[in-house]
């Protein structure tokens, strides 16, 4: 099965991250939760608590992400779906695992304050600087919304001289979820004002800051459904509308990115809502603790060092109070997004586009497909047969799935060969050229045959 090559690394990523959490239940060097406590606080009975909550916490939480890769199974007929899916699971796990740890470290830090348990120098952290910018947070315009409702109306232009019905609906659902998510953004605009604390300028950071994370969020995901009308309007056109069943697990799948978008910015408007509340706005008693986002996120603006040990799990990590830190965070970011994008596309794009077979007048033979193109002459063709079955091999440097193998592969007793198939469809056309071999079969029986005797017409005229 080829999605087992995509559940393997999940696995071994997933027993990872959650040995890596668990073992945080125990302290190392008095840090406990990423939080540095005195030794005998960790004697007391309301730190046992916290652990034993937390591995109850850490062992549900393996469940439920352990049950997240169980649909790769399913989609051991989809490559490029198992592909997306995979590398949305990666994203959603990497950063859910750290929730419940977060969770722990708020209360350990709560505990901390209350039971004054510091540890070396104390100092007062002031937070109003903070408050008061977060008092100046704006609700993105409502204008911004003219991106998604232009892009949806250019659809449904395009499509109005289509007969394809689908592609006329492409654009209207388009603009019918720009709609919703308008409706959405207004009611989160003018959400009632909650009360925090006593403290009038924490309660107006908070709303302020609220209102305009969830603005940004509900933009961005009409943004995001606009050029996902794009991409569907895109296949419809091309006429690879491919099977019910795998527009249903796309759909599915394009949710998982603004669910998980929308568990984002909650997380974030609670983690403020923690921080601040707790608070007169003045101040907080802090120790080195206060340089440790949620115990693992450096940042310390006095400290020059760009690489620092982690205060959780192995290995180092960066200072983002740094700038060379902040290019090297965000950076490994942009990078992995741009490298996963294009994989994803073509994954896409191999599942849904054939090779194309061509032999020209002058009788060149073209073999279209994207990034494996090969052509050659007739005449080059030292030996033509149709065969039942492919030898067994690996592949060099191609793509191959269940269904299909395309690219360079190294085949038993044949060596080198250029294969565009479809697997489990024979007959397939074998042409021997000088050190290669290239094998090619369409998925419909009938027209394989029918270009292999065009093959054999054209080159026994060639050398009659």
């Amino acid at each position: 099965m080829d999605t087992l090559f995509l559940i393997l690394p999940a696995l071994f990523v997933y027993i990872f991250i959650l040995a890596l959490f668990l073992k945080q239940a125990k302290p190392s060097n008095n840090i406990l939760f990423g939080i540095t406590l005195p030794s005998q606080a960790l004697k007391d009975a309301s730190i046992g608590q916290l652990q034993a909550a937390y591995k109850k916490s850490y062992i549900l939480y393996g469940i439920i992400s352990l049950i997240t890769i169980a649909p790769l199974y399913f989609l051991a007929d989809y490559m490029s779906m198992a592909l997306i899916y995979i590398f949305i699971w990666f994203a959603a796990f990497i950063y859910t695992s750290k929730l419940p740890f977060n969770k722990f470290h708020h209360q350990t830090a709560a505990l901390k304050r209350e039971k004054d348990w510091f540890v070396g120098a104390k100092r007062i952290v002031r937070i109003d600087t903070k408050v008061t910018l977060l008092k100046k947070s704006m609700v993105i315009s409502p204008y911004w919304f003219l991106i998604p409702v232009l892009i949806s109306i250019s659809l449904i232009i395009a499509s109005l001289s289509k007969e394809n019905v689908l592609l006329k609906l492409t654009g209207t659902a388009s603009l019918i979820m720009t709609a919703i998510l308008f409706i959405f953004y207004s009611a989160f605009r003018n959400m009632k004002t909650k009360e925090y604390s006593k403290n009038h300028d924490i309660n107006a950071a908070i709303n302020r800051a609220t209102r305009r994370y969830w603005s940004i969020l509900w933009l961005a995901m009409a943004i995001f459904e606009s050029f996902n009308a794009i991409v569907a309007y895109t296949i419809l056109t091309e006429g690879n509308s491919s099977d019910f069943t795998l527009w249903i697990i796309g759909i599915v799948m394009v949710s998982l990115v603004p669910l998980g978008a929308i568990l984002f910015v909650h997380n974030k408007v609670r983690s403020l809502e923690q921080n601040l509340s707790q608070t007169d706005g003045q101040g907080i008693l802090m120790d080195d603790d206060e340089y440790w986002i949620n115990g693992s996120t450096y940042y310390n603006p006095n400290d020059q060092s760009v690489i620092v040990p982690k205060r959780v799990g192995i290995g180092t990590t960066v200072n983002l109070a740094t700038r060379a830190g902040k290019w090297i965070q965000y950076g490994s970011i942009v990078l992995t997004i741009a490298i996963v994008l294009p994989l994803a596309a073509f994954a896409v794009q191999s599942d849904h586009t054939s090779p194309s077979f061509g032999i020209g007048d002058d009788g060149a033979v073209t073999i279209d497909y994207p990034l494996y193109d090969y052509s050659f002459h007739i005449n080059e063709i030292q030996q033509l047969t149709l065969e039942e079955a492919i030898p067994t091999g690996f592949r060099t440097n191609g793509t191959a799935t269940a269904e299909y193998a395309r690219g360079n592969f190294s085949l038993e007793k044949l060596g080198a060969t250029k294969l565009f198939i479809f697997k489990n469809s024979p007959p397939y056309i074998f042409m021997k050229l000088d050190g290669l071999y290239v094998i090619f079969n369409d998925q419909d029986k009938a027209k394989t045959i029918s270009i292999y005797d065009e093959l054999s017409k054209r080159r026994n005229a060639g050398e009659s």
